[in-house]
């Protein structure tokens, strides 16, 4: 089953087995992911819309966690894409809450990494402004950032970044053309030959083997 970003996503209950979700990203800069210390994490971005003023909780990282929470036995992998490319392959080895993530102690177990942009205070979480960064400011911006509510992270995971490999045509044409999210369950037809072309693409899980393409402190 596949499933765009914005729509219902059904989760299996109790059901073991592997999931992959896979997305587009617009922007490379090691920051969303972010990939310091050989680390991968998802803390912003990808976290949901606000429409007519409401908050709509439609985002990768959301689904991913309530995914996590309610299905443990689930192995799930992400794949990134970017310009065509195999930007990154993932599987997620843990997901905490955002306000964990920022809090001080998830600063100091994860060691100040360039996506912990907010600040945890008494169960808010705050931007930090005084950071030079790139990520658009604001309080939408902000809000949707919140609305992802978890952090995703691997420990087992290759970020190719200028050395992403082109995707066969054959396979480009199963995943993400434009901004949805698709989800694929064991039970697709398409879910094994996307792994089993990702697997053979890194041979193993190497960790970070390239730079981002672009700078983000420019």
């Amino acid at each position: 089953m596949m499933t765009g970003e914005g729509m219902e996503i059904l989760y299996k209950g109790d059901a073991m087995g592997r999931i992959i979700f896979s997305y587009r990203i617009v922007y490379d800069m090691g920051f969303a992911p972010c990939i310091d210390n050989d680390i991968f994490t998802l803390a912003c971005c990808k976290g949901g819309q606000i429409r007519n003023g409401k908050n709509i909780i439609t985002g990768l990282r959301y689904h991913v966690g309530q995914h996590y929470y309610k299905n443990p036995g689930d192995e799930i992998y992400l794949f990134g894409i970017y310009k065509n490319g195999m930007l990154y392959y993932a599987r997620i080895t843990d997901v905490i809450t955002m306000n964990e993530y920022f809090s001080t102690r998830g600063k100091s177990v994860y060691g100040g990494r360039t996506d912990q942009i907010y600040d945890a205070e008494a169960g808010m979480l705050k931007r930090n402004d005084s950071l030079p960064h790139i990520h658009p400011k604001g309080s939408v911006q902000n809000e949707q950032d919140r609305n992802g509510h978890y952090v995703l992270v691997s420990r087992e995971f290759t970020y190719f970044g200028k050395n992403a490999p082109a995707i066969d045509a054959e396979i480009l044409r199963m995943l993400p053309k434009n901004r949805e999210v698709k989800r694929y369950t064991d039970s697709c037809s398409e879910h094994e030959i996307i792994h089993s072309y990702a697997m053979g693409l890194i041979g193993s899980f190497q960790g970070v083997i390239g730079v981002p393409h672009d700078s983000i402190y420019d």
